[in-house]
């Protein structure tokens, strides 16, 4: 039988996205943006599975910000991910890089109900980082993926070299892990494999064949191995956990920086990220429970119909006119439920002063929606981007009384100015709009 022809005329499944947002090694004092308390995780996991992570992979840390392992805790942190991300993928680490003992390292998968991990790290042999080994002997890998198996827990292969990637294929012969196999090949690191071309393929050739594989890298390497996953049909790891900076500036990043640097690779290609659901069936893990409502980023030009449709609501889809440019201007998001749009929400960070400052432009949700809180979601996504954009303050503008109260009782709004209309936009009987400003900090 002749081969397919390839991406984009066989197109590429969607884009899985794998955001590893704390790790082992960071500190707050030399990565001011990375996740460390319950409180600081769950925040970046909700932003980033907002974004398009469906799975999330999860380091514990203890009250000084120090690797920890104790189930209890760890269980804690799952659960509470797991309230505000129900339809996410929840992997937990099991690494050897701080605890040797196995039963330390495996007792998080001794958790159950929304405790308990879909996912765990399996690192499928021992290397060296500048900061120290990481130990996995043959008789420690096995026993945690006997144990990942018994539990129903689906290993999250580690692999960061050709060696690793054969020992993949042994362990299915030996019938330790089954299919399918999902792989994080992890390169650019001093003792690992080189983050080259040459060295994707040779490691994805040398996993079992149908292993779907995602390639991150450490530090610099992040975004180019990152590119050239979503170019050669595989997935994404991405996260501050391996990488803490963005951009040919290196600014320092964050967690929904480096997401949103993945979701933009896949626009180039042409490739949909994957929703929880399409992730999960991918991974042969059991379908994502039904919620009320989710966000994603706006698809365009598909989403624009149905986002004018809620506008048309409050009087806000002349979408461009004088009053607001087209949606090709800013970020942009959606809510959905039960398959359709309802809710629609965008902002801009202004870089023209001295410090960046936030801008929303639209709000808006169908009237037998909004019990759902689902403008206060969208509300409260697009405040912690501005935040993780470096914005200190946001402004708003707004003409119905009950919208300018609501920003007042539940975001700390004050009233600043007022800016006369230009057009018949918004609330008719009203001809200005009321300047709004928040603190970002």
């Amino acid at each position: 039988m002749a081969p397919e022809p390839p991406h984009p005329l066989t197109p590429y499944p969607p884009l899985i996205i794998n955001a590893a947002l704390t790790g082992a090694v960071g500190t707050r004092e030399q990565v001011p943006n990375l996740p460390v308390t319950h409180e600081q995780v769950v925040r970046d996991a909700w932003l980033c599975h907002q974004l398009g992570a469906s799975v999330l992979h999860l380091h514990l840390r203890d009250a000084q910000g120090a690797p920890d392992w104790r189930p209890e805790r760890y269980g804690e942190l799952l659960a509470a991910v797991r309230r505000r991300c129900p339809q996410a993928i929840l992997c937990a680490s099991t690494s050897g890089r701080t605890f040797g003992e196995v039963e330390r390292r495996g007792a998080v998968l001794s958790l159950d109900g929304a405790a308990r991990p879909d996912m765990a790290s399996l690192t499928l042999g021992s290397l060296d980082f500048p900061s120290g080994p990481s130990v996995n002997p043959p008789d420690a890998v096995r026993e945690l993926a006997r144990t990942m198996r018994a539990s129903a827990i689906r290993p999250e292969l580690e692999v960061f070299d050709s060696g690793m990637a054969a020992e993949a294929g042994r362990l299915v012969a030996e019938g330790v892990i089954e299919p399918p196999l999902y792989a994080n090949m992890i390169f650019g690191g001093h003792h690992t494999a080189p983050a080259t071309i040459r060295e994707l393929a040779h490691l994805a050739d040398t996993l079992p064949p149908g292993t779907i594989w995602a390639a991150g890298a450490i530090g610099a390497f992040q975004l180019k191995m990152n590119a050239l996953a979503v170019f050669t049909g595989g997935h994404v790891r991405t996260g501050l956990e391996d990488n803490v900076r963005l951009g040919a500036a290196r600014e320092q990043a964050t967690n929904s920086a480096l997401v949103r640097a993945s979701t933009e690779l896949a626009t180039l290609a042409g490739r949909p990220v994957a929703t929880p659901a399409q992730a999960r069936a991918t991974l042969g893990l059991d379908p994502p429970p039904t919620v009320e409502y989710s966000i994603r980023p706006a698809q365009l030009p598909r989403d624009r119909t149905s986002m004018l449709d809620v506008l048309r609501t409050v009087n806000m889809h002349m979408v461009p006119s004088p009053e607001m440019d087209d949606f090709d201007v800013g970020e942009w998001f959606v809510a959905e439920s039960g398959g359709r749009v309802v809710g629609v929400a965008g902002y801009r960070v202004l870089r023209d002063g001295p410090e960046p400052t936030g801008k929303t432009t639209l709000l808006a949700v169908y009237p037998e929606e909004r019990s759902k809180g689902v403008g206060r979601a969208l509300q409260e996504l697009r405040m912690e981007l501005m935040r993780d954009a470096g914005a200190t303050r946001v402004i708003t503008n707004a003409d119905r009384p009950e919208t300018i109260e609501w920003y007042q009782r539940h975001f700390g709004y004050r009233v600043v100015g007022r800016l006369e209309k230009v057009h018949e936009f918004g609330l008719l009987e009203v001809d200005h709009w009321t300047t709004l400003e928040a603190p970002l900090v």
